[in-house]
Order: structure tokens, then sequence, then C-alpha cells
């Protein structure tokens, strides 16, 4: 193996078989033997880069000792590492970020040297957020997996205590969010069109076109074509470190980039969503961006107040239930469900089967009840057979 040393103590890097590696002094140990830091890479330029970071923390003394690092900490170092390599978006890093504070909140794993944690202490903390919801317990969980499984292949532990732990289930009672009624539909629509309601324009929108509701709060003008009568969906919102709205420079899946026709049902919505708009951006209110969670605040209360939900119905109302909505007028209207994955930028068409499987099955039965009725037209019914038979 080729060593390349760089002068003045500043690390050596080597090369190895799947790229480089560095090391560097950053302390010495109650032998006086010194201790060394380790980091890799795929280029040289990226280990110096590494070394350098390592370099300037023992500087400003907020390094951190392998001995010393804590499962948070090395968390918040994979958590900025995963940001600044441009893996993961801002809202990602932000939502990641969050995670962790819910993690920092346990003083055992906020405090504990990695090399003195034990898989009980830890499965005590995930059992103590059973209450929460199953995407909370998940994001925690991989968390703590992949902050240990790092520690490993970093050598700062020898063994990752929960290799075998298995991920609890969330308590809380999973309700189905469901499609509005036809009526339900109608009552809402009349209500968004004479009543003066904040965002009613968007909630429309999400309901005519099955938009998610943080693609629609990101359109610009740019992004309507009404000589091509189609929308363009290429971004969209998220939350800031504040909670503030940002725009997240695409969809929120590589497939939730996509372009939609505008029907001739919605056509006029958008002309006039254009002239009561702002000079860039479709939805704003008072110069702010406008978040996912103002309009599910106001869908709420309209819904409640104009009592729109027929409580015999079951399932969940929310604002998600506008796409879900969208989506069984669809396949009501005999969408092919390829067509209806596009629209709605699924990623597979297992996810639109599997999500509206209700309105997929309820329309296949209507098909072949108009199928038996064709038939019957031909002349083609054993009803008749039947009763011949039954008589001799």
């Amino acid at each position: 193996m080729a060593k390349k040393k760089k002068g003045n103590g500043e690390g050596t890097v080597y090369k190895t078989k799947s790229g480089y590696r560095g090391q560097i002094v950053v302390g010495i140990d109650d032998y006086g033997k010194p201790i060394r830091r380790s980091v890799t890479g795929k280029t040289v330029k990226e280990v110096n880069e590494k070394l350098t970071a390592v370099k300037n923390s023992i500087i400003t003394g907020t390094y951190i000792a392998p001995n010393q690092i804590t499962l948070c900490d090395l968390a918040k170092i994979i958590i900025q590492d995963d940001y600044n390599l441009n893996y993961v978006k801002e809202s990602t890093f932000f939502r990641n970020k969050d995670t962790l504070k819910r993690i920092e909140r346990n003083p055992y794993l906020k405090n504990t040297p990695l090399q003195a944690l034990t898989c009980q202490p830890i499965k005590d903390f995930l059992l103590s957020e059973t209450s929460m919801s199953q995407s909370i317990i998940d994001k925690v969980f991989m968390m703590i997996k992949r902050t240990l499984k790092e520690a490993v292949k970093r050598k700062i532990i020898k063994e990752n205590p929960v290799a075998d732990l298995r991920k609890p289930k969330s308590s809380q009672r999973r309700e189905k969010v469901r499609a509005l009624t036809t009526d339900e539909e109608m009552r809402l629509y009349k209500v968004l069109t004479t009543e003066d309601v904040n965002y009613s324009h968007q909630m429309l929108l999400s309901m005519l076109t099955g938009m998610r509701m943080g693609e629609i709060n990101a359109l610009t003008r740019n992004d309507i074509d009404l000589r091509l009568n189609t929308i363009s969906i290429n971004k969209t919102m998220a939350k800031g470190q504040k909670g503030q709205a940002i725009i997240s420079d695409s969809a929120k899946t590589a497939n939730g980039n996509r372009v939609i026709p505008i029907s001739e049902t919605v056509r006029p919505l958008i002309e006039e969503i254009l002239f009561c708009g702002d000079k860039e951006y479709l939805f704003i209110k008072k110069r702010k961006l406008i978040t996912t969670s103002q309009v599910n605040l106001q869908f709420q209360r309209t819904v409640e107040e104009y009592d729109i939900i027929d409580k015999k119905v079951k399932g969940k109302v929310s604002l998600h239930s506008l796409r879900h909505t969208f989506a069984t007028r669809c396949i009501e209207a005999g969408m092919q469900p390829k067509v209806l994955q596009h629209i709605l930028g699924h990623s597979d068409i297992r996810i639109t089967l599997n999500t509206y499987c209700d309105a997929f099955e309820n329309f296949q039965k209507e098909n072949i009840a108009k199928t038996d009725k064709y038939f019957a037209d031909m002349g083609i019914s054993f009803y008749k057979r039947k009763k011949a038979l039954t008589a001799s």
C-alpha cells in the first residue's frame, strides 16, 4: 500500500483498494503515545478536506475523541455529512435534525459514550416512543441503527449492540385516510366557490388535479402553460429549520417531477388563480410563502364549520383526502391505472393500485354489472334456462 505524506503534521494519506485513507494525530494517550484519527474518501481531495475539518475541530475545541463520542454526537456528524455531500435535500436535513432532537431528550443516549452503550436501555427508549406515530418511530429507529452501524464501520465500537433489535410498532390506532363521497365533495365545492374561505383556490386545485398541497403552494407562473394546457410540477414546499416555508428545488420524489394536463373543468380555475396571484408565486400571503400546515388548519375549520363530513362514513378525512378524492373520481370515470399513476406522481404502479384498491374494486364490480346487462340485451342469460330446468 503506497503512502503519500503531507508535511507540517497535517496528516498522512494512504492509497487503498477502494480509494484513499488519511490519518491525523488528534492527541496523546495516558502513556504518551499519539492518538490518531482516520478518515476515508474516494479521492485525495476528499480525504484532505476531511483531515482539514478534523484539524479545525481540534483548533476550535469542538473535536470529540473516539472514546468520548456519544450516539447523538455521531448522528449529528452523519446528518451534516449527508447534507454537505448533497445526499439529502434541505427539507430532509431539517427533518433529520428534528428526529435527532427526539433522541437527545433521552439522557442515556445523549451522554453515554458509544463504547458503553448496551441494548436494553436503547430498547427501553424505543418502547417509550410507541405512543407516537409509526412514521416517527421509524425515523428514530433508523437513525439509531444507522449511527451504530457507522460506529462499527469507523471502528469506534466492535459490535453493534442493537444489530438484532426489532423495530417496535406504534400503539396508535391507524385510521385510513379516505376520499370524500360525491355528496361531501359537492358540499365542499359549493362552500369553496361561494364563501370567503382562505386558501380555497389551493383546496379546489388539489381536489380537481390530485396535486399534493406542497406542490400546489410551490407553483409559479412559469409552471403554467395555457397554450399547451399543462402544469409543470418540479418543486415542492417544505419546512425550514425554524419552521418557515422554503421551496425545495425538486418534487417530493423523482417521479413527482411531472407535467400534468389542465382539464376543461380546471382551466377557468387556473385563469382565476393567475389573475389573482403574485408576480412570481401563485400562492403567497403577506409576502410570505404558505405551508401545507396553514392550509390544513383552514381545511379542518371549513369542513367543521359548514358540516361537510358525513359522520356515518368510516375513515379519516384530512387535507390529503382531496388528493384521494380526485383519484377516486378518476377511477370511477374509468381512467386507466397507469395514466393515474403518472398524474399522481407515484413511483410504482403498485402504490397506485394499493392506495386505491377499494375504488378499483368497486369500479370493477360496476363494469361487471354493465357487462351482465350487455349480455342480457344480447339474449345471453341462464336465468331462463335455470327456470326451465326447475319446472321440468
